[in-house]
């Protein structure tokens, strides 16, 4: 049985080097913790969300707040984004995450400079 593709949006893989990091409410909590953050490797990305791979379990159905950094080495600011979203679907090896706010300007640019640095 084929198994068919839901999603608005067409992800596309970004370099390997991208990282993001995700904050989200910790539901765990014993309230000396609000939030935890999680890093990992964006696998892929689209104007409406992401997959990222990570060895560290992260809550589905959570608001998260992202930051995407597509340089880490550099430590630039011009190179990474912030973005809103909620954690949508959990696999053994990350999250996909649904965006509900970003600045597609703000990206365009990031990728633009990613672009230029890298040629």
């Amino acid at each position: 049985m084929s198994e068919e593709n839901h999603r608005q949006f067409s992800r596309k893989q970004v370099w390997q080097d991208t990282e993001a990091t995700i904050k989200v409410n910790d539901p765990f909590s014993d309230g000396s913790r609000k939030t935890i953050n999680i890093k990992g490797i964006v696998a892929n990305l689209s104007t409406g969300g992401m997959f990222v791979n990570t060895n560290e379990p992260v809550p589905v159905s959570s608001k998260a707040e992202i930051t995407i950094n597509f340089d880490p080495e550099s430590g630039s600011s011009d190179l990474s984004v912030k973005a809103y979203g909620e954690t949508v679907h959990a696999a053994e090896n990350g999250v996909g995450i649904k965006f509900t706010a970003i600045d597609m300007s703000e990206l365009q640019q990031c990728i633009i400079k990613k672009m230029n640095k890298r040629s």
